[in-house]
């Protein structure tokens, strides 16, 4: 079986290396770009979710299956602890998310889910709802700068996470 065949893998992969972006970097256009890299590779073969989030919207549109959902989501998150796990060895940093201390739960709670929206809804937009052979350039461009801009908008106040899998990973 290929890599190609195994959309399970590159959501693991792709949640991997995103996460390990966020945790080596934390820099909004590393992480960004990392996502655009890794949207182009694997858009044609997983739909390259790379968030539980992006793959609830996903189902809930029909576009996967209970089941697929499923496995995405799991796929997700062992990435991600695989990925926390990886900083740690690679730079002696336990690595978690930690939001600012001057803002309170529920301005970091509201944030998070209304600009993990924007992220659900801009990958519909770009993606989901019209996917294409064309449109995969497109695709990983938008939806890189939108993490990016995303980023800087809420890291001072939630610390930037808009990804389920991103905050059990790394908790």
């Amino acid at each position: 079986m290929g890599l190609r065949s195994n959309k399970y893998l590159i959501e693991l992969l792709g949640s991997y290396f995103l996460v390990l972006a966020y945790g080596l970097s934390g820099d909004a256009f590393a992480i960004g770009f990392i996502l655009s890299a890794l949207i182009y590779v694997g858009a044609l073969i997983s739909g390259a979710h790379y968030n539980p989030a992006i793959s609830l919207g996903a189902f809930f549109l029909k576009r996967i299956s209970g089941s697929e959902l499923l496995g995405y989501i799991i796929a997700q998150i062992i990435g991600a602890f695989l990925a926390a796990a990886s900083v740690l060895f690679i730079s002696s940093f336990v690595f978690y998310i930690e939001a600012p201390a001057n803002s309170l739960f529920y301005e970091q709670l509201g944030l998070e889910i209304l600009l993990t929206f924007v992220l659900a809804l801009v990958a519909y937009v770009a993606w989901i709802g019209n996917p294409s052979h064309k449109s995969v350039a497109t695709y990983s461009f938008i939806m890189g700068f939108a993490l990016v801009a995303l980023f800087m908008m809420g890291e001072s106040i939630s610390g930037g996470i808009f990804n389920p899998a991103l905050s059990l990973g790394t908790s």
